[in-house]
């Protein structure tokens, strides 16, 4: 096999596939990326760990076809080091040759027969905007669950679910203390529907690697349980979490429900509760909210007096209330929000909504805890 390829482009492209191999796996061959140079069709540079395939799609001329397989730490290490300009690559029985001007490098090859098949991505039901996807996604991966925790019936928690609904795409997740939503547009093709539910990490690493381009999603079949995610130059095909995603709709709180509300500036509230924590003994401490008439108290301490940050607030009917809530989860459900937030009540020992006013994209749930 011999190509000739642009340094930049194998680099990237070796980084996107190497990122997702396994560190130390039971098969060695697992640790390779695999080289495919047909004669009548794109060049591919693939990795798999038996959960995951990711393919990289490069434009490189092909002088003669093959296959090869390397290790994938050095590959990508080697392509980042080489000069920008052209590069050759050149294998033969035992290894592949690596040359730039004034630059070589000689890696030794596996046997690419040894290689599993990488599995078959179903066909795409749609497209949405990278960014907006990759926004989503990632926000939504801070609130999954720990996959060390979520085992037994717990394990649908340990993902991201992303569900069509007409021309929006639902993204949500949760780990049983806080849970957030996100609705982003989407562009189905036709009438098509479905969900995936994949691990949590996973699915934001992916979604970064895509952030510039549009990506097509593929959901599982009916009788499948693989799912993808592809631009025009990356697509990985996962294997779906083994469990259903919980129904979480009934623990979003009812406004109607509520005792009242409160209205502040995200960005202004998610410093208070900063440095309320400062005086914390450590981050599961909680940071105190206290309402008297139009003020809002933001306080830390093991008893919930110190570090205080006092903001006006819009309020209605919570005069007088106090909870307590985690400073990082808290934290985490205000950070999408751009502008003013409303946060709904009932009592201080049931979870809150958070929301952005007037913008019914975005919804959270911050379970709260128990003051002394």
């Amino acid at each position: 096999m011999k190509l000739r390829i642009e340094q930049r482009t194998l680099a990237d492209a070796a980084k996107h596939a190497f990122r997702r191999l396994p560190g130390n796996p039971v098969n060695p061959v697992l640790a390779g990326l695999l080289i495919d140079a047909p004669e009548d069709g794109p060049v591919h540079l693939s990795g798999f760990d038996l959960e995951t395939a990711t393919q990289a799609t490069l434009d490189a001329d092909v002088l003669e076809a093959g296959k090869a397989l390397v290790s994938g730490r050095l590959l990508a290490d080697v392509a980042a080091a080489l000069p920008a300009g052209p590069v050759d690559l050149i294998v033969d029985d035992h290894e592949v040759t690596l040359a730039a001007p004034g630059t070589t490098f000689t890696l030794p090859t596996m046997e690419h027969r040894d290689y599993p098949a990488l599995p078959t991505p179903p066909g795409a039901a749609g497209s949405v905007d990278g960014a907006a996807f990759a926004a989503a996604v990632v926000h939504a991966a801070s609130a999954a669950m720990p996959p060390k925790e979520a085992v037994g019936t717990m394990e649908g928690f340990s993902g991201v679910h992303v569900l069509a609904d007409g021309d929006e795409l639902v993204v949500s997740a949760s780990d049983r203390y806080r849970i957030v939503r996100h609705r982003i547009p989407w562009t189905p093709d036709g009438d098509a529907d479905g969900e995936l539910l994949l691990p949590a990490d996973g699915i934001a690493v992916t979604a970064k690697q895509m952030a510039g381009a549009q990506v097509r999603i593929a959901f599982p079949s009916a009788d499948g349980a693989v799912a993808a995610l592809a631009t025009d130059r990356l697509t990985t095909a996962s294997r779906t979490i083994g469990a259903d995603f919980p129904n979480i709709n009934g623990f979003f709180p009812d406004p109607a429900k509520a005792v009242g509300w409160i209205g502040v500036g995200a960005a202004e509230l998610l410093e208070a509760a900063k440095r309320a924590a400062l005086v914390n003994d450590n981050g599961d401490q909680a940071v105190v909210f206290t309402v008297d008439s139009d003020v809002l108290t933001v306080s830390g301490g093991a008893h919930g007096n110190k570090g205080a940050s006092r903001l006006e607030v819009m309020t209605e009917g919570v005069d007088g209330f106090t909870a307590g809530y985690r400073p990082g989860f808290l934290s985490s459900l205000l950070a999408p929000i751009d502008g003013p937030a409303r946060i709904w009540f009932t009592t201080p020992n049931k979870p809150v909504l958070i929301e952005p006013v007037d913008d019914a994209t975005y919804r959270a749930v911050c379970m709260p805890v128990r003051l002394k």
